[in-house]
């Protein structure tokens, strides 16, 4: 629910002066003026002082009650503007404002029934109050009676056609009722009457990129904190946009400043969140502390590195490739990373180490390093890390066509040097449970198989995966001895099955070649709490019993960017 415009509290001009009272004659004319200079002056104390010793000398007069119920209000202390404020109508039952004012307490205290009878009430007194009738739109809208709220908005508003806050409030309304465009004509009505109104600004923003249109919620979400810099929903709205657009910076960015000024918003702890997630995602950490993985580049660069060595790594990361070229004494290592969050946090944590220099980071993709600008000559040894659970996904392959071409000496070192993609028939009960469905309860669910995902990432690494086949190997990439890899046509591989069981599809995982004599494999056997790459699964349509004897018919095919595997058929 939308909050609306924050309840201007007015002067006291319906607490009549003159009047008797209990304690004797009323407050005079001039008392009533002084107050309300006090109070339009924003002299707080100076104004509690003065209605406290009303309250005390004519506590049968309006006055003081009045006054000591605004001074709660415009403090936003409802609570404690309750009593004055009642104490004020029971003396003047008339006073339509009192009982405006009385309506927004048990509104502010979640009390909507007696909110929305105050309001009638005022409203009985004063058909004309155009606040009134907003407000009761609002107490109406907060119990859920949205046709009912925005009948009261229109009331309001042919009191007053140029009742901002009202166009506002309506717009609320009607987006509520799933009319985003008419609620977009009411916000645009609101900022044309008060361009200063943020809360319209930030509203239209949200109701423009409901539909559709990020690129003007900018624009509304941009004005909106341009006249109220603090102004929580509208960095929240802000970083959901930038999110949309695809500038994740200025989406966390926006969140952040959000989450500075209340911690507790939830909708930008959950943008902030998607956001990273999409950004960052968590593979990063499990690969980091992936030891098995660690080790087999640590002892490559060793075998690798001499004081002269310049070294080229693509994808940075959290700096750890770099860091570790620079602790076997490398005389100068450049790392490049795209994600600009990654990089910055990567060149902090490099120089948490104390190695800058030797290692410098830059926010650039491969690809657009040049040089002369970036890199003083080319490099002796090129390290990256940029492939993906099914080795091919994070474009290592054009990345390194690039770097032999521009950025690497003749021969230099690559690591990896070379790399397989391998793959296995497997199946086990346990792996089953999570990748398809038969009978439960008696109940045939098979047909449900029918719209799950033939490829998926294994996710965990206690399912008893069972290899039925021996290992296989689908493509090769020698990245010292090749300049380019072109895309695969398919080509078929006979694989004999080794193991009786259910063979539920095939199982792929990465064998890396770090040099001549250091080889990292994520094999499927290898029990690893902490793994960089995930095995990947092609699931057939349906399982099969197989047995020692029978040959798989298994199809490969790779775009230099996707692998992919089909079962043709069994001999």
């Amino acid at each position: 629910m939308k909050k609306q415009k924050k309840f201007k509290v007015p002067g006291l001009a319906a607490a009549r002066s003159g009047t008797k009272s209990a304690g004797g004659p009323g407050p005079s004319a001039e008392l009533v003026l002084e107050m309300n200079r006090l109070f339009q002056n924003g002299n707080l104390s100076l104004f509690e002082q003065k209605a406290r010793d009303a309250v005390r000398r004519w506590p049968d007069h309006p006055l003081g009650w009045k006054a000591l119920g605004n001074f709660f209000l415009v403090q936003g202390r409802h609570a404690e503007a309750l009593e004055p404020v009642s104490r004020c109508i029971e003396l003047t039952p008339n006073d339509a404002q009192a009982r405006n004012h009385l309506g927004t307490i048990f509104l502010a205290l979640q009390r909507l029934a007696e909110a929305e009878s105050s309001f009638r009430q005022a409203i009985v007194r004063k058909p004309d109050y155009a606040e009134a009738h907003t407000n009761l739109g609002i107490a109406l809208m907060e119990q859920g009676r949205l046709e009912e709220a925005a009948a009261a908005h229109r009331g309001a508003l042919a009191c007053n056609p140029d009742f901002a806050q009202a166009h506002n409030n309506l717009g609320n309304c009607l987006k509520e009722l799933g009319n985003p465009e008419q609620a977009e004509a009411s916000y645009r009505r609101a900022v044309a009457l008060s361009p200063d109104f943020a809360e319209a600004h930030c509203n239209l923003g949200d109701v423009l990129l409901e539909l559709g249109r990020p690129g003007e919620a900018e624009e509304s979400y941009r004005q909106a904190v341009d006249r109220k810099p603090d102004y929580v929903p509208a960095h929240c709205g802000l970083g959901d946009t930038m999110f949309r657009r695809g500038r994740p910076g200025e989406a966390i960015a926006s969140y952040r400043r959000c989450l500075d000024l209340d911690p507790l918003w939830v909708k930008a702890l959950d943008g902030l969140n998607k956001t990273l997630a999409n950004l960052v995602p968590l593979w990063h950490v499990p690969m980091m502390n992936d030891r098995l993985r660690n080790d087999a580049y640590f002892q490559a660069l060793g075998n690798a590195v001499t004081p002269d060595t310049r070294v080229l790594e693509i994808g940075t990361g959290s700096g750890l490739l770099a860091m570790m070229a620079a602790r076997h004494g490398a005389r100068q290592i450049t790392t490049c990373e795209v994600v600009a969050e990654i990089a910055d946090t990567a060149r902090a944590i490099v120089a948490a180490n104390g190695l800058t220099p030797p290692v410098t980071v830059i926010n650039k993709r491969s690809t657009k390093l040049e040089i002369g600008t970036d890199m003083e000559e080319r490099a002796d040894l090129l390290v990256s890390e940029i492939l993906s659970s099914e080795f091919l996904g994070e474009g290592v392959l054009g990345s390194i066509e690039d770097a032999k071409r521009r950025l690497l000496k003749p021969g230099a070192c690559i690591i990896p040097a070379r790399g397989s993609i391998q793959f296995a028939l497997f199946g086990g009960p346990d792996i089953e449970k999570n990748v398809r469905v038969d009978e439960v309860h008696g109940f045939d669910l098979n047909g449900f198989n029918g719209i799950v995902a033939r490829k998926q990432l294994v996710g965990r690494d206690d399912l008893g995966i069972e290899l039925l086949s021996d290992d296989s190997r689908a493509f090769f990439f020698d990245f010292v001895n090749t300049d380019r890899f072109p895309q695969k046509d398919k080509m078929t591989i006979e694989v004999p099955v080794r193991r009786a069981g259910r063979c539920l599809g095939i199982i792929q995982w990465l064998r890396l070649e770090m040099d001549d004599t250091v080889v990292f494999e994520n094999h499927p056997s290898i029990k690893n709490p902490a793994r960089s790459w995930q095995h990947c699964m092609y699931i057939f349509s349906e399982a099969q019993d197989v047995a020692p004897g029978q040959v798989a018919l298994v199809t490969v095919i790779h775009n230099r960017n996707t692998p992919w595997f089909f079962l043709e058929g069994w001999k």
